[in-house]
């Protein structure tokens, strides 16, 4: 029998505790408390006319964890738009970052099967959250007070291999995030969704197969369930004589399995352009050395595990 391997990537979704969104002046709250589409304006729906402003803090809290992650900081961003048409985003695009980003080439350590491995950070970068959607018999209710928030994107290297190693690297990241001061770690309120790429291939292989993406996920514990559920899964159809399809997939509870949501776009799907509304965002030097300064330090050994998520 073929023994195999999974090699996995995450895709991590962290919004930033802002006062206000991204790039309007609306406050960010606690959509889980605060009433529906209450904190709303022309901006952050994107209403004909209106311009789009950088928020402040919210960069310097990127680059904030940036440093952390020991990624390289971008002397210059540049902000996209992403076309897609989901009713959780009425304008159509989010404005987010594709060919120059915040941070590239960074890593962090985690502790795994008694030894210590280091995971690469290929990016991290800014952009906008969408809506939030609640799904009923027959329809959906949408609620855009989360439309806006800042987010922070972090994208690994495919270099985690098994459940247990994504749990460590989650609960790494998620214990940086909160010590930083820049995210609760509030998995349940979705401030913090983690979105694993899994594959398998035959140990020893050097080839990437194709890759499936679970969407969403709000706890460490789901991480886990649905990284090992989907890896075995895969496993299966290969030693079944079929083949697996690049979808996405969600996670249902009930029932401990992963379903298909939709076909997974590609770049190509989502037609990036430069956001013309946005110029270019420059980043001197010496704004990165006193956030390096000022910022806590994570990579020392007690740091983190001083926070009841390491």
């Amino acid at each position: 029998m073929t023994e195999y391997e999974a090699v996995i990537g995450l895709e991590i979704h962290a919004e930033l505790m802002t006062k206000s969104k991204m790039f309007c002046g609306c406050a960010v709250v606690d959509t889980t408390v605060a009433a529906p589409n209450t904190h709303v304006c022309p901006v952050c729906t994107a209403m004909p006319g209106v311009l789009p402003v950088i928020n402040r803090q919210a960069v310097d809290f990127g680059i904030m964890v940036g440093v952390a992650l020991n990624c390289e900081i971008a002397p210059t961003n540049v902000f996209a738009r992403k076309s897609y048409f989901y009713p959780d985003l009425p304008k159509g695009y989010q404005i987010s970052q594709y060919e120059q980003p915040l941070a590239v080439n960074g890593w962090v350590e985690i502790e795994a099967d008694d030894a210590t491995r280091r995971i690469g950070i290929r990016r991290a970068h800014l952009e906008e959250d969408t809506g939030k959607s609640t799904h009923m018999e027959g329809y959906s209710l949408i609620d855009l007070n989360r439309a806006g928030v800042p987010l922070l994107e972090i994208v690994t290297e495919p270099e985690l291999h098994a459940a247990e190693e994504v749990e460590a690297f989650a609960r790494k990241l998620r214990a940086i995030l909160v010590y930083l001061g820049v995210n609760t770690g509030d998995m349940s309120k979705g401030v913090l969704r983690f979105e694993p790429n899994i594959s398998v291939r035959p140990r020893g292989s050097s080839e990437l197969r194709t890759r499936t993406e679970i969407k969403n996920l709000n706890s460490i514990r789901v991480l886990r369930l649905a990284t090992a559920y989907e890896i075995a899964r895969q496993i299966r159809m290969y030693e079944s004589g079929g083949f697996v399809v690049q979808e996405n997939l969600g996670w249902d509870e009930a029932h401990n399995r992963t379903v298909v949501q939709r076909s997974k776009e590609s770049a190509e799907d989502y037609r990036y352009f430069p956001e013309p509304d946005l110029p270019p965002l420059v980043i001197d030097r010496e704004r990165v050395a006193r956030l390096r300064a000022t910022s806590p330090n994570c990579q020392t050994p007690s740091a983190c595990a001083s926070k009841p998520w390491a």
